[in-house]
């Protein structure tokens, strides 16, 4: 029996090789590209770093901010503080004014336990409040009663520089006189070489010049905004840390006239109903001030304090360094009134006080 032909069979395909085993990220981060999985750990790494290097750490209750009384290295002596007295004087009449003032250096405090080796106009910082009024002449005289040598700087006059804002030495004295031509709040400061040390050591001052016809009647408050640079000394009081104001590190302490908080221990008081207005200065020397009066706004602003400079309805006013405001308002229920530069990081530094309304 013929037997049945074999027929060929193909050769089986080769065998495909063993499909390698998935990743571990493949497993919890199905569809996602591993390049995208070390960037989001990466952006996470690099934000928590930076958020602790800006924030100062987090705790339970919420980020930790710095400030003066959080800062151990910042506590010295202490020197009794008498609260730098805010309302407003009175502008002298007639024609012409006599103005007097004495420089000296001395210790002063600028906040609890911090005792302050300051240069000082009327042995205060700032220096007494000036006031005269739009047309006035005034005769002025500068007192050197100090070590080293001062001078003085008007911003409410105009005058030769190099003729009357010369340094005076110690034990010697300089008149001379000007006219007030311009309405406003002006500040006065030390202009002996270097600049910068002799404003951050508290040489600076409030002078108001009064528009010609005056200002409505109003209860009346002057602030200085300024900041202080410590370095402490071998004897536990402090000097100025010259390396951070000359290359413009940040301030240790923003205060309102001289004393870090005083108008919130010692808060100015006002009434519900009246009109206030408030001399707002910033002696700097460096920050811009962002004053700002928490559940009030300010109905009426006058920038450098000049009555033709008027805005209205503002929130928050931008003074430079160097610059003043006048700015009213009239607080409708009574209760207490923060008032503030809105740099938060200022204002935790000192730059806090309180409008006590009744």
């Amino acid at each position: 029996t013929p037997q049945s032909p074999v027929t060929a069979q193909p050769p089986a395909p080769p065998s495909a090789p063993p499909s390698p085993k998935a990743p571990w990220w493949r497993t919890y981060f199905h569809g996602i590209e591993p390049g995208w999985i070390f960037t989001a750990l990466a952006i996470l790494l690099v934000g928590t770093l930076f958020g602790t290097l800006l924030l100062g750490g987090a705790g339970r209750g919420g980020t930790t901010v710095a400030g003066p009384s959080a800062t151990p290295d910042l506590k010295g002596v202490n020197t009794p503080h008498t609260v730098y007295d805010a309302t407003a004087p009175v502008a002298a009449s007639g024609d012409s004014v006599n103005i007097a003032l004495d420089v000296s250096e001395g210790k002063l405090g600028i906040a609890p336990n911090v005792t302050y080796q300051a240069w000082m106009y009327g042995k205060t910082v700032p220096g007494p409040v000036l006031r005269v009024r739009q047309g006035q002449t005034v005769h002025f005289t500068l007192t050197n009663s100090g070590q080293i040598a001062h001078s003085i700087d008007f911003h409410a006059a105009q005058t030769p520089p190099d003729q009357n804002y010369v340094s005076v030495l110690p034990g010697k004295s300089l008149s001379f006189t000007f006219k007030a031509n311009y309405p406003g709040i002006f500040m006065y400061h030390c202009g002996t070489p270097t600049v910068a040390h002799h404003m951050a050591n508290g040489m600076y001052g409030a002078i108001i010049v009064d528009p010609a016809n005056g200002w409505s009647p109003a209860r009346e408050y002057v602030l200085v905004q300024s900041e202080f640079y410590p370095k402490k000394n071998a004897d536990g009081t402090f000097g100025l840390d010259t390396d951070a104001i000359m290359t413009g590190q940040p301030p240790a302490f923003v205060v309102f006239n001289g004393y870090a908080n005083q108008y919130k221990d010692n808060p100015l008081p006002a009434k519900a109903g009246e009109k206030i207005r408030l001399f707002v200065l910033n002696a700097g020397p460096t920050d811009f001030s962002a004053f700002h009066v928490i559940g009030a706004i300010l109905s009426d602003v006058y920038a450098d304090g000049n009555p033709a400079n008027h805005t209205v309805g503002q929130q928050t006013v931008t003074i430079p360094p160097g610059g003043g405001t006048v700015l009213e308002l009239t607080i409708p229920e009574a209760g207490s009134y923060a008032f503030v530069t809105h740099s938060f990081s200022d204002a935790m530094k000192g730059a806090i006080g309180v409008l006590k309304v009744s």
